[in-house]
């Protein structure tokens, strides 16, 4: 088997709660926090829109979507864009607002087994060999689908 069946370069992002896992490829980049339009609708978790790289891109609060205790307001926070995988019209990027700095992972296929059950906005909860606590790997194209059934794309 290829070394690319056998392991997968991801990232770690963490939340006050339990952390995400996400394959790099998912990621766009990890910019400076700044929310340049505050939602004036749609649910507690949608933030309003960030401008990155000339773009208007939706933001989020992973936190809150996931039913976690919200960061600290003392953290740092950034923004995390995400590459859009949901085929919408006009959503390329997505962007989540993280407390700190996520942390490269490469992820084996022989150290990752599933912790749990899928649930609304994770596809597989997970337990990596070297890790204590457990990941959750988010549903990118639920919480895209969540953003457009809320009716906050058309901003």
């Amino acid at each position: 088997m290829s070394d690319a069946l056998e392991s997968l370069n991801g990232l770690i992002i963490p939340l006050a709660g339990q952390s995400l896992l996400l394959p790099n490829v998912a990621v766009a980049e990890l910019a400076g926090y700044r929310l340049s339009q505050v939602a004036s609708g749609g649910p507690a978790w949608f933030l309003g829109w960030t401008s990155w790289r000339d773009q208007k891109v939706p933001l989020i609060d992973p936190a809150v979507l996931l039913g976690q205790p919200p960061a600290s307001e003392s953290q740092a926070s950034r923004t995390l864009v995400l590459n859009a995988v949901g085929a919408r019209e006009g959503v390329s990027f997505i962007g989540m607002r993280i407390p700190g700095i996520p942390r490269s992972k490469k992820v084996l296929r022989g150290e990752i087994e599933p912790a749990g059950a899928p649930s609304e906005f994770i596809s597989q909860p997970v337990r990596l060999a070297d890790e204590a606590d457990i990941l959750l790997i988010p549903d990118l194209v639920a919480i895209e689908q969540a953003l457009e059934q809320a009716g906050v794309l058309q901003g």
